[in-house]
């Protein structure tokens, strides 16, 4: 889905924007999304015993922070060092709003990194996830219930907030309010716990997937981005997100041991690929004319490579540490 992102961004920067016609065009709407869902699926694996109690609750936020903010750290100060470099100012109140991730809760719209919205989003998510997964464990339907209220503000921004007379750029600032976007969230959170003990024959599943991705490939929407994420195409790519995570949740498939570590590492980098690749452009774009090479899609791929082969390093060598160390710093000693 990162991968997905990037190649989205940097066509559109690179070459021209795309719209909702291709399937690059919605990805670069509805990757976003599917990361919504999957985050949630899997704070719900991970945490559903873990998260039991306020003490329990802060620590899964503590260690939430300590996953997300070292690299945003990184990414922000080079975003910054470069406006610093190219026009000799920047803002250091949006900085500090942005590597505390507060834009999330009170300015959604108030990021420096294309796409961190989507970060501030999920800092407000965890924010509120042990109350969710609270509710789920009390009783299932309490937590559906939450759910179904969650959705219900999500189609309340899908046919009467967002107008599909305007661009979606031009309501931009509604798209990413968080409380769009939580239904998404949530819906990963009830895939985990209405689907977990429910067996999907194999067959059904392939079959279902590939339907789902045929569909959202294929579906006949034309024009701005807008017809996918208001009204009937809200409904519609929703749907096919839903099946499509529900679906890789239920996937059970053997690769070759270098396809599944291969597969495995880059997935972990994911996070990194997300958020480095605009800085990444915004350096090597403001170099390349000063190569001479008037070639964009050496410029698209060298962008790529750099990104990624970045992700990697950055996965390895510092967030894991920083993972581990919030962990650490969570598990109770007699735990440990």
């Amino acid at each position: 889905m990162a991968l997905s992102i990037m190649f989205y961004h940097l066509t559109s920067w690179i070459y021209s924007p795309l719209d909702a016609s291709g399937p690059l065009g919605r990805l670069g709407i509805y990757a976003v999304s599917i990361f919504f869902v999957l985050s949630g699926l899997s704070m719900a694996l991970v945490y559903n015993k873990f998260i039991s109690s306020a003490k329990n609750s802060l620590q899964f936020f503590l260690r939430r922070i300590f996953r997300i903010w070292p690299l945003l750290w990184m990414a922000c100060f080079l975003y910054v060092l470069f406006q610093l470099i190219v026009s000799g100012s920047t803002d250091w109140k949006m900085l500090l709003k942005n590597i505390t991730t507060i834009f999330g809760f009170t300015e959604p719209g108030a990021y420096i990194i294309p796409g961190a919205w989507s970060i501030g989003n999920e800092m407000v998510y965890y924010a509120l996830t042990p109350g969710i997964i609270l509710l789920y464990n009390f009783r299932q339907w309490t937590g559906n219930l939450a759910f179904i209220l969650s959705l219900a503000i999500g189609l309340y921004f899908g046919f009467h907030l967002l107008s599909q007379e305007k661009t979606l750029a031009e309501q931009w600032a509604t798209y990413i309010n968080p409380f769009n976007n939580l239904f998404l969230y949530m819906m990963g959170i009830a895939i985990y716990y209405n689907f977990r003990n429910i067996e999907i024959r194999p067959i059904l599943n392939n079959i279902l997937l590939l339907l789902a991705i045929l569909l959202f490939t294929f579906l006949p929407f034309e024009g701005n981005q807008i017809l996918i994420v208001s009204g009937v195409g809200r409904l519609v790519f929703v749907a096919l997100s839903f099946v499509i995570v529900l679906c890789f949740f239920k996937l059970k498939i053997n690769l070759p041991g270098f396809a599944s570590k291969g597969l495995e590492k880059l997935g972990l980098a994911t996070y990194g690929v997300y958020l480095v690749h605009p800085v990444i452009f915004l350096y090597l774009n403001y170099l390349w004319p000063k190569t001479g090479i008037d070639n964009k899609l050496w410029l698209f791929a060298l962008i790529s490579v750099v990104t990624v082969t970045l992700a990697l390093i950055s996965y390895t060598w510092v967030e894991t540490w920083f993972i581990k160390k919030g962990k650490t710093l969570t598990t109770p000693a007699s735990n440990k």
